[in-house]
């Protein structure tokens, strides 16, 4: 009897899958609504490194129409690095520059995209929009107004990538370029290079239609 229970348990688990597989087949790329989980590596200065590199993992939502669509994601780098930033001596008028040390990135990015030359399970796609990066820990953590100024920063963003579709989910791979502030503690100003970049490989699933469907 428990090996009866045991195969109707395992047969009715392996139909909700092929259910699944064969709903999430029948789904366009358009008008579509797309969790997805990502990793990767992002190349990232410092005022002590130049072409430093990090792993990178994050979550993504993105929402397409026929021609276009909205992005959505927020991403943590892990990086242990030394930022710089100038102080001053409360006992006098003179100023220091003082270190500190750098850990983990984290980011928020919002795009608008477009999605060209489209097939039936290829989806190139490239988009622009602003992100919102910050220093997960500053250590020694010291409450200055010049920290968290360099702490925390808005910069564009660009993205491109192509999407291929299978089953049950998509896989995509894509990267990304964004320029930097020259006040921002992941920045370098004896470096030619002000941009932060990143690739990042993961997997998308379609949890439905962006569009509400008259009934």
């Amino acid at each position: 009897m428990r090996l009866l229970r045991v195969l109707a348990v395992a047969t009715g688990f392996a139909a909700v899958l092929s259910q699944s597989s064969a709903a999430q087949d029948a789904r366009q790329f358009k008008d579509a609504w797309f969790w997805g989980v990502k990793g990767g590596g992002l190349l990232y200065s410092s005022v002590t490194t130049t072409g430093g590199g990090a792993p990178l993992v994050g979550a993504e939502w993105l929402i397409t129409r026929t021609n276009g669509g909205l992005y959505l994601s927020f991403d943590q780098a892990f990086l242990t690095t030394t930022g710089r930033f100038t102080d001053r001596d409360p006992d006098s008028v003179s100023s220091f520059v003082r270190n500190v040390t750098l850990k983990n990135l984290r980011r928020f990015t919002m795009a608008g995209m477009i999605f060209p030359a489209q097939t039936r399970n290829l989806h190139p796609y490239a988009g622009a929009g602003l992100a919102f990066n910050q220093i997960g820990g500053v250590d020694p953590l010291i409450a200055r107004d010049s920290i968290m100024a360099k702490k925390a920063t808005f910069s564009p963003i660009f993205i491109a990538g192509i999407q291929a579709r299978f089953k049950p989910m998509s896989l995509f791979v894509q990267g990304t370029a964004s320029p930097i502030q020259k006040t921002f503690f992941l920045s370098n100003s004896t470096s030619s290079r002000s941009v932060n970049l990143s690739l990042e490989l993961g997997a998308r699933y379609n949890v439905g239609s962006s569009i509400d469907h008259a009934r």
